[in-house]
């Protein structure tokens, strides 16, 4: 296997675990919900510990799945640029060549914009473990209701590595005379 298929590989194994806990995370979040309906609605006893936990849950079923969709590149974007090198570049390799290299331009621009954020939000986790402080109703340190959004910021950046690497692997197999895959 080549480079670019073992780049592939942990790429899509790190989206695959990702989507798992996605969807582990979302199953917690739909039952904490229908737990806190049923108590609040059926029971008169609304439950403070459950509506919270609804809350950071989301927060994280949120960030988790913003990673998979820079993993496969599903994000909302705008296609006017390739729609222009459709017209421009008749040789079909030359038109991958510069649209993979318009999608290396943009992955590096990601992976800057993800280690900044990264890096913020690492600072932001690390002074309020300093502050001790916790969450209004259960009481659990804070910094860990927003580790998750820090670890998606972690591996959006390191998707936008691992991306931009595939479609240099790409290009240096079509400019060897290969086809696109």
């Amino acid at each position: 296997m080549n480079n670019a298929g073992y780049i592939t590989k942990i790429n899509n194994g790190i989206c695959s675990v990702e989507k798992t806990v996605t969807w582990i995370a979302f199953a917690i979040m739909l039952a904490l919900l229908i737990i806190q309906v049923i108590f609040r609605y059926a029971l008169d006893w609304p439950l403070a510990w459950a509506e919270e936990m609804v809350r950071y849950t989301y927060i994280a079923v949120s960030f988790l799945g913003a990673t998979v969709a820079v993993r496969e590149n599903s994000h909302i974007s705008i296609d006017i640029l390739p729609l222009v090198l459709n017209s421009l570049f008749k040789n079909t390799r030359k038109r991958i060549v510069v649209q993979d290299s318009i999608d290396i331009l943009a992955a590096l621009i990601g992976v800057v914009f993800w280690a900044a954020m990264f890096w913020w939000m690492f600072t932001y986790n690390v002074d309020i473990a300093n502050l001790n402080q916790l969450t209004t109703a259960n009481e659990w340190p804070m910094w860990l209701m927003c580790l998750p959004v820090t670890l998606s910021c972690f591996l959006m950046g390191l998707h936008s590595i691992f991306n931009a690497m595939e479609k240099g692997m790409e290009i240096a197999r079509i400019k060897k005379g290969g086809v696109a895959s």
